[in-house]
């Protein structure tokens, strides 16, 4: 490609402490402010790293952290390809209908496409790409960073509230601001920093969530909150994770639509709390009465090594191990689906019932641990409601084990 790169080329320079700390750092996070807001919006840098990358012509073959000034380099070349593609089928998709074949078609190449750009920044400084340059890489970083703060710099000079950034992504808020408010900024902003930007979400209200370890600090990407078109919004919780019942899944976005089925804030923290306390309470009972049907209980876990490398029968292993021995086969790398029906017997193996071996009509084997699944539910109604106040003993929870532990948390830990 008539491109020359050093082939004994030392992957990183020996630099002062002084030089690491001040340039061997990642992207830029302000930290979330915890609580209920109104009136949220959030503008992203569109690519951010691929347009910065072609923006200052970053490439492997500058040996220090200059910048190439006549001819394109080799990495904005390339990336330059991946980007055009990736624009083209977010064009593309816009001309479909929603959930059509087409449009699905566009969107799995769309984000196949994007982790193709991750992949080739990220690896802009990595020891095993042989072209690496530990500087570019840094470089790339650092004008991310100053994006941002310049980012904030003009979003509060126009009067707006900055409650969370991270990396590309900024969350405005303003009282009485409008639509066009916020697309203003979001002009200005794109035309100061050259890169393009976009206006993913505006939230009728948001809810950013503390850390569940300690409460007064803020956590990352962990929030929920619904838009003025309706559509829930959530990370970090429970209707996001892959490995939840379809019935918390279903439980908890219920919860949060009645949680904001409301005009304004203060209205959130009492209409919508109250009848938020009406609908666990209500779906406890289903629980309790038996009423929920067992295929909506399947929890979906990974199977991460061979079941014999297992030192301990955890719930996922144990139904492994009873589908291996009802003849199934299983290997490394599958998902292990299985129901809770006595989480509390003393033989792990008779604490779940794999997917697989649940007979449809035999009432003995579709019954569940009524009380796992209202624990269950009580920490996904803690998750949405911690912050309003929330109290799970009200509803008989008096165990003190594990309190601050998520279900799934101690899962990962075992």
């Amino acid at each position: 490609m008539g491109f020359v790169i050093p082939g004994s080329y030392q992957h990183e320079h020996i630099r002062t402490f002084e030089e690491i700390v001040a340039k061997d750092r990642g992207g830029m996070i302000l930290s979330p402010q915890v609580g209920v807001h109104e009136n949220v919006v959030v503008l992203d840098y569109e690519n951010e790293y691929a347009n910065l990358i072609l923006r200052h012509n970053l490439s492997y073959e500058t040996e220090k952290e200059t910048i190439i000034q006549n001819e394109k380099g080799l990495l904005p070349t390339i990336i330059e390809k991946v980007l055009d593609r990736r624009m083209l089928f977010k064009n593309l998709e816009k001309k479909f209908v929603i959930n059509t074949t087409e449009w699905y078609l566009c969107k799995q190449r769309i984000a196949a496409l994007k982790s193709i750009l991750v992949c080739l920044y990220g690896t802009t400084g990595s020891l095993w790409n042989r072209f690496a340059n530990v500087g570019v890489f840094e470089k790339i970083n650092r004008l991310s960073r100053e994006v941002l703060i310049k980012t904030k710099d003009i979003v509060q000079a126009h009067g707006f509230e900055l409650v969370y950034a991270d990396t590309d992504s900024v969350f405005l808020k303003k009282n009485n601001a409008a639509l066009k408010d916020f697309e203003c900024v979001k002009n200005t902003l794109s035309r100061e920093t050259g890169l393009p930007m976009s206006l993913v979400h505006h939230y009728k209200f948001l809810v950013l969530l503390p850390l569940e370890a300690d409460q007064r600090m803020e956590a990352l990407k962990h929030y929920f909150g619904i838009t003025h078109t309706g559509e829930l919004i959530a990370r970090g919780i429970e209707m996001r994770r892959h490995d939840a019942p379809n019935f918390i899944k279903e439980f908890q976005s219920e919860l949060l639509r009645t949680l904001f089925d409301c005009n304004d804030s203060a209205e959130v923290f009492s209409k919508g709390y109250d009848d938020a306390l009406m609908f666990v309470t209500r779906t406890i009972d289903k629980v309790m009465t038996g009423e929920i049907e067992v295929q909506d209980l399947v929890v979906s876990t990974l199977l991460r090594q061979d079941i014999d490398k297992y030192r301990s029968l955890f719930p996922h292993v144990s139904a492994a191990i009873r589908l291996r021995e009802a003849g199934k086969s299983i290997v490394r790398g599958e998902n292990i689906q299985f129901v809770y029906t006595d989480a509390q017997h003393k033989n792990p193996l008779c604490r779940v019932s794999p997917l697989g071996l649940i007979k449809q009509g035999n009432e003995q084997e579709q019954k569940y641990d009524k009380e796992k699944y209202r624990d269950m539910l009580l920490e996904a109604a803690e998750t949405v409601l911690g912050y309003f106040g929330f109290d799970r003993t009200v509803y008989g929870d008096t165990s003190k084990k594990n309190r601050n532990r998520k279900w799934w948390n101690e899962l990962r830990e075992e």
